[in-house]
Parts: structure tokens; sequence; C-alpha cells
């Protein structure tokens, strides 16, 4: 039979069984008010497209040759075991039984089902499309929040464990393309530079808590934009910035020096390098790991670099300062703080400098803190001119940074109770990030469900007290 004739075959046959589910369910609809009547039809379109996909895929399963295929991993051939092999998956159309060849291999002791592969299948029970908005809603929500969603929206019942397994899973595959463009780039530092970009490119980082494996550790964010021509004036301040395009996010559980890579690529992906990019400002607090590392990564090419330190990180330098020397929070330490905070904007470090050296420290504690201070406003002097950052319209607080710390990370891995694995908080903080950067469509187009590697439950509850954090983290 050609697949036209097959295909009308198949249409006669659930078109009937359609009519008489409907006909079965027709007394239920006209007495139900208009949410009952959506849910009975729901219920009833689950059943009969479950039975649409099944009649679809042992079509597709008749029409493939029964020989023997190669061993994914030895390439010798494979011995039939078992011609019609059920498998069992929830789908988003409803539930499927699918009926295929299974074949295995004596020297590997593996078994292999060649229309998986072809049908895009990976391990687990949810189907492509099902594990896709499993995963979205994964890395929305807490997984047990989630499967309610699942439950309410789609009337499939997955267990929140379900939903962390896909989740980290496939954010498994998303950080192994990461580190495998990560590696690339280390290998071969000098890669062909990409074909366009924008004039002016924005890279901010910064570093956000995360309670993973039993203790507290600093996730990494990055965020890169296209800057400017636009502008926009700032409603608080009057001050006019080049406004940012669509944003691309990163961020990494690792050493600031992995880390970087991490940054590099993203940059690259925005258009780091290539010839039409003109200028590139790198905006962060004072923290030693960005200012060691910001010019070897993104100063490329012939593109001028500008590094600017956040300003209100500098203000927050000037009021520790002020509270050690005038006390915490006091009238003193404002009317020192404050006529500072406009100095440094308007006229860069020279009077903050001046400031702090008329200074007399009441004790060897606040002594040590104008010394500190002296250091970080003499070392990040360029970084902080920030009369010039305001003529050319520059950004100078980090606030699209911070705002990726909070939205990016803190929405969704510093819920209240939340604890995480390592391998889990990177994983899900990796999908976000791809998300949030415009690659998720593009992403799925690779059928990551067929790489998704296995992801264990977690350990069980003790037997008395309180159960482990992990239990209610996610």
């Amino acid at each position: 039979m050609d697949s036209r004739n097959l295909s009308e075959t198949i249409v006669q046959e659930l078109g009937a069984h359609f009519v008489q589910a409907l006909a079965q369910a027709g007394p239920r609809l006209v007495t139900a008010d208009l949410d009952g009547m959506e849910q009975q039809v729901q219920e009833l379109g689950r059943r009969v497209l479950g039975q649409v996909v099944e009649q679809a895929v042992a079509a597709v399963a008749a029409a493939q040759p029964l020989s023997p295929p190669p061993c994914p991993q030895c390439q010798g051939p494979m011995r039939l075991v078992d011609e019609a092999r059920a498998r069992h998956l929830q789908g988003l159309v409803g539930e499927y039984r699918l009926v295929r060849p299974y074949w295995h291999c004596a020297p590997c002791h593996q078994g292999h089902a060649p229309l998986d592969e072809a049908l895009g299948l990976g391990p687990g029970a949810l189907s492509p499309g099902l594990s896709r908005v499993a995963c979205r809603l994964g890395i929305e929500e807490a997984f047990a929040p989630a499967a309610e969603i699942l439950d309410e929206v789609l009337q499939v019942d997955v267990p929140a464990e379900a939903v962390r397994r896909i989740t980290e899973g496939i954010g498994q595959v998303a950080e192994a393309a990461q580190q495998a463009a990560m590696a690339a780039a280390c290998a071969e530092p000098e890669l062909r530079p990409p074909e366009v970009g924008p004039a002016q490119l924005l890279v901010a980082v910064d570093g956000v808590t995360v309670h993973t494996d039993g203790d507290w550790h600093e996730m990494k964010v990055g965020v890169v934009a296209p800057l400017g021509p636009d502008t926009w004036t700032d409603p608080a301040t009057g001050r006019v910035c080049q406004t940012l395009g669509p944003q691309s996010v990163c961020a990494g559980l690792e050493a600031a020096t992995v880390f970087w890579w991490r940054v590099y690529c993203e940059a690259r992906r925005r258009g780091l390098g290539a010839a039409t990019v003109g200028l590139i400002v790198v905006l962060g607090d004072g923290a030693d790991w960005i200012w060691k590392s910001a010019a070897r990564f993104l100063h490329v090419g012939w593109a001028e670099l500008v590094e600017i330190v956040d300003i209100y990180h500098a203000w927050e330098h000037l009021w520790q300062v002020a509270n050690a020397v005038y006390g915490p929070s006091s009238a003193p330490a404002a009317a020192w703080v404050e006529p500072l905070k406009r100095r440094l904007v308007e006229d860069g470090v020279r009077p903050v400098l001046a400031a702090l050296s008329q200074l007399e420290p009441p004790s060897p504690d606040a002594a040590a803190e104008v010394r500190k201070a002296t250091a970080y406003f003499t070392e990040h002097a360029a970084r902080m001119d920030y009369p010039t950052f305001l003529t050319r319209q520059l950004p100078i607080g980090s606030g699209v940074v911070e705002s990726a710390n909070k939205t990016l990370i803190a929405a969704r891995e510093k819920g209240a109770g939340m604890r995480w694995s390592r391998s889990g908080a990177q994983a899900v903080a990796s999908l976000r990030a791809l998300q949030r950067s415009g690659r998720w469509d593009a992403f799925w187009q690779t059928h990551p469900q067929r790489r998704r590697p296995a992801v264990f439950p977690r350990r069980p509850r003790p037997a008395t007290g309180r159960p482990l954090p992990e239990q209610q983290a996610a």
C-alpha cells in the first residue's frame, strides 16, 4: 500500500472513532458550561489524537526495512530480538503506545530501536514536544509548580521529579555545547572573525551567590549587547545615555579564568572581532577577577576598549569610609558622602582622593578603610573617568547585569529553601541563558532530547527528622 492509500485508511478509521467518541460525549457536552465543555473536548482530543500519532508511527514503522542495522557503537550487525516491542510515551496531544522492531548487539550488550532515532526520541517517557514544554516550565518555575501547570493546562500527569530530570538533562546538553565552544576558542584563539557586528558593543559582568552542594558559591553572570546609536534620558538624573540592543546572557559556576572564555564566546556571537565593531565597553564593579582579564579577552582587533567601574559600587566605597570615620548612617557621614558622589560623577576621582587625604580616622579600623578606599580609587582612576564617559553618552551604572543577576539566576535558583546540586544549578542557568539570548528555537531544532544524559534521582529522604534540603529545592 502506498503512502497516500495508507493515509486515507488512517483518516477513515480515526474519523469513525472520533465520531463515535463525540457521540458518546454529546449528552455531557450539552449539559455543561463552557469550562466543562472545553475540558471534555480536551480530554476527548487526547484520546483520539493519541491514536492518530500511534497510527502514523505504525505507518512509518511498516515502511522501514526489517534488515539488521549497524550497532551505533561498534558498527557491527545487530540481532532482531523483538519485531514489535512497545514503548509508552506521554505526549503533547495524548498517550502513545509505539510498536517497533528492537535489535540487540551481543558484543556491546546494547539494544537499539532504529525507529526511535528516526522519530527523534531520546531517553525517558516524554515525547520531544512535551519535553520541550516541560523544560520551558522547569526553567521558569520550581519543578513542583511546573508539574502542576502541565496537569492543569495539558491534562498530563508528569511528576515533579520527571520535570526536574528532563530540565536538568536538557540543560546539560546546552551546557555541553557551551563547553565545546569554549574549548574550541581556547584551542584556537585566532578564530575567523564574524563578518558583521554592531558599531559598539557593551559587555557587563558580575556575580551572584547560589546554594549548591551544601554551601554558597558564586555564579558569575555576563551580559553582551549592542550599544547605541539611539539614546534615552534617565528621568532621575537627567543623564543621556545610549540604549542597549537585544541582549545575550551567560552564567557559570566556575573560576574566573574559565568564565571569561564563556563571555568571550558570547561576545563573538554578538560580533566581537568584526571589522564593524569600533568600540567595546566593559562595565563591572571593582572585583579583581574582572579587570585582570577583561582586556585580554575583549580587546580584539582594532576596536577601542573602554573599561568602566560601576558608579554605584564606587559610591558604596565612599559610604564604607564615611561610616567608619563618622559613624554608621550618621548625619556627618551623609554630609561627607553626598557632595563627593556628585563630584565623582562630574570631576572623576581627583576630588575624592583629596577628600580622603584630609580625613582624620578615629581608630585603626577607620584608618584601614581610608587606606583601602584610597588604593581603590587610585587603581581604578581611569575606569572612573565619568565626565568623559558621560560626554560620550556611555553607561556608568551596571544595572543591566544587576538585573540579569536577579532575573536570570536569583528568580529561579534562589527561592526560599532552594538547594541545588552544582550540575543542576549550572544546567538550569545555561538553559535559561540560552532562552533569554533568543536561541531557544534554534537549540530545539538540534534535537537535544536525543543527547540527553541520564539524570539520576535525588537521594531519598531520611527515615526520621527533617527532609533533606534538596527534596524541597528547585
